[in-house]
C-alpha cells in the first residue's frame, strides 16, 4: 500500500546504496591520484639557489681534524624565526667540518629575512646570506675552524621598531675540538 511515506527499509537501502557510492568515488579518487603522482617528472623543478662560500681569516684551531665531515641542514626562514619556531635549533660541528646551510625563505607577506654569524654576533667568522623572501633559497656553506658557542642571527632590522634578532629570530652553533 503506497501511502506517500518511505518505510525504514526503503531508508536503510538508500543510505546503503549513498554509502557504496561515496566508497567507490574515494577509491577511485586515491586511485587518480596515485597515478597522477606516478606521472610527475622524475626531477623536481628549478629553483634560485644561490651558493655563498665564505672562509675566515683566523689563524685555525691547533686541534687538527682526523676527517673533515659535511654537517648539512636546512633553515626555513619564518617570522622571527627559523624551522617554524621563535629562535632557531643549535647546530653543532666538529672543528675541520664542513658547514652547509641550505635557507628558505618561508615568511608570510612582504618580510625578508637573511642568517649572519658576525662580529655581532660576536663570532670570529663573517657568514651572511642575501635577503630572502618566500620561495627563495640560497646556500651557505664555511669551514668550522674556531672552536666555540656562538651565535646566528636575521640582521633585518625596520627604520623603526625592533629588529628580528631582538624579536627572538636567533640560534646558537656550536663547534666543538676534535
Amino acid at each position: 500500500m503506497d501511502n506517500g511515506f518511505i518505510s525504514e527499509v526503503e531508508v536503510v537501502f538508500m543510505v546503503s546504496v549513498r554509502l557504496v557510492v561515496a566508497v567507490v568515488l574515494v577509491v577511485a579518487a586515491a586511485g587518480v591520484g596515485a597515478l597522477l603522482i606516478g606521472l610527475q617528472p622524475a626531477q623536481p623543478p628549478q629553483t634560485n639557489t644561490t651558493t655563498t662560500k665564505t672562509e675566515t681569516t683566523q689563524t685555525p684551531a691547533t686541534t687538527k681534524p682526523s676527517t673533515q665531515n659535511i654537517v648539512s641542514l636546512t633553515l626555513y626562514l619564518n617570522d622571527y624565526g627559523y624551522n617554524a619556531s621563535r629562535g632557531g635549533p643549535t647546530i653543532t660541528a666538529y672543528v675541520g667540518d664542513i658547514i652547509r646551510i641550505t635557507l628558505i625563505g618561508n615568511s608570510t607577506g612582504p618580510i625578508v629575512h637573511d642568517f649572519t654569524l658576525d662580529e655581532k654576533s660576536p663570532s670570529p667568522y663573517n657568514v651572511k646570506s642575501n635577503r630572502l623572501s618566500r620561495g627563495q633559497t640560497q646556500v651557505i656553506e664555511f669551514t668550522a675552524n674556531i672552536p666555540g658557542e656562538f651565535k646566528y642571527y636575521c640582521s633585518v632590522a625596520p627604520p623603526a621598531g625592533l629588529s628580528h634578532r631582538d624579536r627572538g629570530q636567533e640560534g646558537v652553533i656550536r663547534i666543538l675540538a676534535r
